[in-house]
């Protein structure tokens, strides 16, 4: 058979522009947003650029030199924003002095500490709408020269080496990112470097300090010599649209991350001439140097992240189990997947399975198959489940570096999920063995419930989490940003959090609720923890010492169906008028008797 030829299209996805940001696996088209930018001449093009890309976007820029205080900006208008992006220039915080410096690395330490003085200033003066309404904000690193200006024969990790010094100043800047709530770094020079640096990067003729790309800006002025040069562009291939772009879907892309669309879940593999080259049971094993020590790499980076592995393949599965670390050669261990269905079975069948033991959703998961007839009955058996695997050498690439596999930020519970879900299926194999109250008597259940008070909590993150991923438990689906959780907290609104354990394992914080006065507002619980009574538990809480009528909001969706009967089954009825508005006497709820319940404070 012919090798597959590769369309201009299909190339045009995954490369130039496009390289970094992946959208093989984007379902629902982006929204797209209002955003501010603010910062010096390199980000003037940025709005513009950003509309070209995605006209769903729409960005408004302000010049911000020197040290130029942020203009006021109305509440109205700042409300208006989804993020910003702020741009530090680099001439701005380096001026001149840099090269003027005395050839010693102390006087080079004492100007990063004072350069770094002023990015701190520069930062508090651009972040303000940050700072104030916590406004989610991406924060653009420096491009680094790309060459050490003294010679190629000198120290390359010196701060006499301008490229170390930009550097430094990168590593500052992400760092005091990280410092911000809802802030996050952007590596403008991995995007350069992407492009080619000798495309986008202007520090081979104007001054190192400039820091922004090759253009004919400046053309004009030469055209008074005796011999005008041609334009810029002329003399070097400049790509600085390219640029431009690869930059705003970088942006883009991350937006995508936090507002949690398309979230892959679980990852499925087939095996032969997937997760392997050739047939294993027919001893035609290739090879495992290239792309599949990639992609298996690539599976457990995946897992760290907190996405679950499975395995579906028609094949002998006593075969693999013996055979398994002789053909992975130890870069994969069967217990890192969280499921497996090895048969001769369909395997759109073997996914629902799946799906239905780790209760997830088709349309949060990805099978990688080579076969596309295989593909296509996976697709055909269950609509919304995504398939990739016709083209090997994108693997990697798509599934590390696409907005649906990425999260914001990874927290304790991400890197032991697959423990926490084989630890959940060795529990649902001792509940089909009991009735069911005996079964929540053996548990060992214990829950502890916690108010959060401020964005900065340390519980604060999973909360965000939680509440931004769960389909099936949520009152009322409602997402939430770090800017809109800040302005809840404001407004005197709580948030109480849920960590629950049994004696099979810690399951981490599965659960958390909006209260709004006497209303509460919205209640979510993980998929793992459905079926406990930790909701009931959870509710009691919430109810208990309270002296006045209290109210439920639920709004059914499509996804929701098993937090439906949570408050009819508590003594709620329905409001007169309102379909999505429950109350309840004021009244103690009884606390589930197998749940031993704790309190503490968030923070």
């Amino acid at each position: 058979m012919r090798p597959a030829e590769v369309s201009p299209a299909l190339f045009a996805l995954h490369n130039g522009a496009r390289y970094r940001t992946p959208i093989d696996l984007q379902v629902t088209p982006d929204p797209g947003a209002r955003f501010l930018v603010a910062g010096g001449c390199l980000a003037e093009p940025m709005p513009q650029v950003g509309s070209l890309v995605d006209k769903a976007y729409k960005g408004d820029f302000l010049l911000l030199n020197n040290f130029d205080v942020l203009p006021e900006i109305s509440e109205d208008t700042a409300s208006q924003y989804d993020f910003q992006i702020v741009h530090i220039p680099l001439r701005t915080i380096l001026g001149t002095a840099y090269f003027r410096l005395e050839d010693s690395p102390g006087a080079h330490e004492e100007f990063l500490r004072q350069t770094e003085d002023c990015v701190a200033r520069y930062l508090s003066n651009a972040m303000r709408l940050n700072t104030e309404r916590k406004l989610l904000t991406f924060v653009l690193g420096f491009t680094v020269p790309q060459q050490h200006p003294l010679g190629r024969f000198q120290a390359r990790y010196d701060l006499r080496n301008v490229m170390h010094f930009v550097e430094r100043l990168n590593m500052f800047v992400a760092a005091e990112t990280a410092r911000r709530d809802n802030a996050y770094f952007v590596d403008v020079d991995q995007i350069s470097a992407g492009i080619g640096k000798q495309h986008c990067q202007d520090d081979g003729v104007w001054s190192f300090t400039h820091g922004t790309t090759l253009s004919d800006g400046d053309h004009d002025h030469d055209l008074g010599r005796v011999h005008p040069p041609e334009p810029m562009q002329k003399h070097y291939s400049a790509k600085w649209l390219e640029f431009f772009e690869a930059l705003m879907r970088e942006i883009f892309a991350m937006f995508r991350t936090i507002r949690k669309l398309d979230t892959v879940k679980l990852v499925v593999v087939d095996l032969d001439d997937t997760l392997w080259r050739g047939v294993a049971a027919e001893g035609t094993l290739g090879i495992l140097e290239g792309w599949p020590m990639g992609f298996m790499e690539t599976l457990l980076i995946l897992k760290r992240r907190g996405i679950l592995l499975a395995i579906v393949s028609k094949n002998d599965e006593a075969f693999i189990v013996e055979n398994w670390d002789r053909i992975v050669q130890g870069h994969l261990r069967l217990s890192d997947f969280a499921a497996h269905r090895i048969n001769f079975r369909a395997k759109a069948e073997n996914l629902a399975e799946i799906l239905a033991d780790l209760n997830l959703r088709p349309q949060n998961t990805v099978m990688i198959d080579d076969n596309p007839v295989e593909r296509a009955a996976i697709q055909a058996g269950l609509p919304g489940l995504r398939v990739l695997g016709s083209h090997p050498y994108y693997l990697k690439r798509t599934l590390l570096w696409s907005a649906e596999t990425q999260q914001p930020s990874l927290t304790w519970e991400s890197g032991l999920k697959t423990e926490m879900v084989q630890a959940q299926v060795r529990r649902e194999a001792v509940r089909k063995s009991l009735p069911h109250g005996e079964f929540l008597k053996t548990l060992e259940l214990r829950a502890t419930v916690a108010r959060v008070r401020t964005v900065t909590s340390l519980h604060m993150t999973r909360a965000l989490e939680l509440l931004n991923k769960t389909n099936q438990f949520n009152t009322t689906a409602v997402r939430h940003t770090v800017e809109r959780c800040h302005q809840r907290f404001e407004c005197g609104e709580e948030l109480y959090v849920m960590i629950a354990e049994d004696r099979f394992t810690k399951y981490g914080l599965i659960g958390a609720a909006w209260m709004a006065r006497n209303c509460i507002d919205q209640i979510v619980m993980s998929c793992r923890a459905l079926g406990l009574g930790l909701e009931d538990a959870l509710l009691s809480h919430l109810l208990n010492g309270k002296r006045e009528t209290m109210f439920g909001k639920l709004l059914p969706t499509e996804a929701n169906m098993a937090c439906r009967p949570i408050y009819s089954r508590h003594g709620f009825v329905l409001v007169d008028g309102d379909p999505t508005l429950w109350r309840r006497a004021p009244a103690g709820l009884l606390h589930p008797q197998h749940v031993a319940l704790a309190v503490a404070d968030g923070g």
